[in-house]
């Protein structure tokens, strides 16, 4: 009787057992989760109560709850600065050059690998577009350095060997940017295309066939069937890529950037280092990172918002 009343009949009229005998009969499982969400907890949602800082005059003697609240005095502070401005200038010039060269780059040489027919050749080109995914900032600032140096550089020393001047990649602002581009793709761009390798490994070979027998050609394969396929994965990278419009990383502005270009180096990764770590101002460096995180949040939804309005499901 305890069972049957702990039964419910579906619409369907079939019966289903309560939600315990589930989470017992797949323990197991649940059990693998337990790691991720105390890792979440404790290093994701505990440190949340330190956005406090941001309305406290923080002191590191008196700790968070010691320090003097101040309202919204420190977010004044921060948004009144021009250098506060100038970083958020160039977080987000860096971050939408970036996405508009490396977005589409790394569709096509995820629609080049995908055409490889030699086994042995994309396992080997593979492993060369991932590696330097896994190369600290440093050594990877280190080669930019010695290949786009305007004195001893090896680019700059093959051009004035063909007889032209060097060109002031690491002291022109313009060209700065641009070195800094085709280092994050160079550094990123093989990582990038293993999600768009894995969606199109699940296309069914048979439209590729059918296509092939009426005379699609490789192009035409890649337009009609290829994207229209993978179009909702493109729609997902997209919107997460968007959305850190506000975030970048502090190791490639500040090795690769320096005085002469700090109006375009200068963003708000490396405006926080120097606010939080060099001058100690942890409130006001608080108040900045809430700032990047609401706005990308903002910048989120509005993504997902319109992806939904031309038709994709979005993320949210």
């Amino acid at each position: 009787m305890m069972k049957k009343s702990a039964q419910r009949l579906t619409r369907a009229g079939t019966v289903s057992k309560p939600i315990w005998f589930y989470l017992w009969r797949d323990k197991w499982l649940y059990l693998m989760l337990v790691p991720v969400i105390v890792y979440y907890i404790v290093f994701k949602y505990i440190p949340m109560y330190g956005l406090t800082i941001a309305f406290k005059d923080y002191n590191v003697f008196k700790g968070i709850n010691g320090s003097n609240w101040v309202g919204l005095q420190n977010f004044k502070k921060v948004f009144s600065s021009d250098l506060f401005w100038l970083s958020t200038r160039n977080t987000l010039v860096l971050n939408m050059a970036t996405l508009l060269v490396n977005f589409p780059l790394t569709i096509i040489v995820a629609f080049m690998l995908n055409e490889v027919r030699c086994v042995t050749f994309k396992k080997i080109s593979q492993s060369f577009l991932y590696l330097p995914h896994f190369m600290s900032w440093v050594v990877v600032a280190g080669i930019a350095t010695n290949l786009f140096s305007q004195t001893d550089g090896s680019i700059n020393n093959l051009i004035t060997s063909l007889g032209f001047s060097p060109v002031p990649f690491l002291n022109n602002k313009g060209w700065w940017i641009f070195t800094y581009v085709i280092s994050n793709i160079w550094k990123e761009i093989g990582w990038g295309t293993i999600i768009y390798l894995a969606a199109m490994a699940g296309i069914d070979e048979s439209l590729y066939e059918a296509a092939y027998i009426d005379g699609a050609t490789k192009i035409q394969r890649i337009i009609y069937i290829t994207l229209p396929m993978i179009r909702s994965v493109l729609i997902v990278m997209l919107i997460l890529s968007v959305s850190k419009m506000m975030s970048i990383g502090l190791d490639a502005p500040l090795l690769l950037g320096n005085t002469k270009v700090i109006n375009v180096s200068e963003v708000i990764s490396t405006y926080i280092y120097r606010l939080g770590i060099v001058k100690a101002e942890y409130s006001l460096s608080t108040v900045i990172g809430l700032f990047q995180s609401v706005i990308n949040i903002i910048i989120l939804f509005f993504a997902d918002r319109f992806a939904k309005c031309i038709g994709e499901e979005g993320i949210l």
